[in-house]
């Protein structure tokens, strides 16, 4: 990998740390496409690229939510109860769909993804600030059998998506569990990071011994481009952690919703 690469690489990693610290995502939405984009540049396969693509995406997602997690865990904004549940139910579907991906195309389940957190958002988008300030402190524990549901649903869409799960989590939290958003996008943040790691043990086992793929591939994750990617994210996953804790909540639902939105958008027209 070239200098201009690599730096190129750390760049969007930088992009994609600050978002995820914004928002307590794991910025798959954006590094995908990136990875698409440049192993066709590359030259790898159409058989591996994707795979390698969502893989790699995976990979950076842990460093990503690992980073804003100890930054939102240092203001108070995690539930850690609703963290183990949601991980570890997640990382149950994460892991299978992980091998069932390997040989299947997730579009239709992507476009399910994108209605589901869309109708979420537009929710958020349109509910009155007199509304909202109701739901800024919990009234009580989210339920356990709500948590294991998005969580299952998480992995599912993780492992297909390349993505953390957490622009599926976060609204599904915050409107249907009556979690305060910015506890959800904490506690999101740290849950991301379980749901990613048993996504990419599912990609490395998966993809080993396929043809077509680097020297420096461990399966389907690519160390090479990865760490470029995860150094970036690491600079500025704390910094956008940070300007999360500093927004007014009303405005923060408001950006959020529009943030999902897009991502919802672009899933369904890619």
């Amino acid at each position: 990998m070239s200098l201009i690469e690599t730096f190129l690489f750390i760049g969007v990693g930088c992009v994609v740390g600050f978002l995820a610290g914004l928002f307590g995502v794991g910025g798959g939405f954006i590094m995908v496409p990136v990875l698409i984009f440049a192993y066709e540049h590359l030259g790898f396969s159409p058989t591996v690229l994707t795979h390698m693509a969502i893989g790699t995406s995976l990979f950076v997602v842990l460093f990503a939510s690992l980073s804003s997690a100890y930054q939102h865990s240092r203001q108070k904004n995690i539930d850690w109860r609703a963290v183990l549940i949601l991980g570890f139910s997640s990382s149950l579907t994460a892991f299978i769909t992980a091998r069932i991906a390997a040989g299947l195309s997730g579009k239709h389940l992507q476009i399910a993804f994108a209605l589901i957190v869309g109708m979420a958002a537009l929710r958020m988008l349109t509910e009155k600030e007199k509304m909202a300030e109701k739901k800024m402190t919990s009234i009580s524990p989210p339920s356990r059998f709500g948590l294991i549901g998005v969580g299952l649903c998480a992995g599912v869409v993780s492992a297909l998506a390349g993505i953390g799960g957490g622009v599926f989590t976060i609204p599904m939290m915050y409107y249907f569990l009556r979690m305060p958003l910015k506890i959800a996008i904490g506690t999101s943040s740290a849950a991301i990071f379980i749901t990613a790691f048993f996504s990419v043990i599912g990609y490395v086992i998966n993809g080993i011994g396929r043809s077509g793929l680097a020297d420096w591939n461990l399966g389907f994750v690519d160390l090479q481009h990865g760490m470029a990617l995860a150094i970036g994210t690491m600079f500025l996953a704390k910094a956008g952690a940070r300007a999360s804790f500093k927004m007014n909540p009303h405005r923060l639902r408001k950006l959020f919703a529009l943030f999902v939105i897009l991502i919802a958008v672009y899933i369904v027209f890619k």
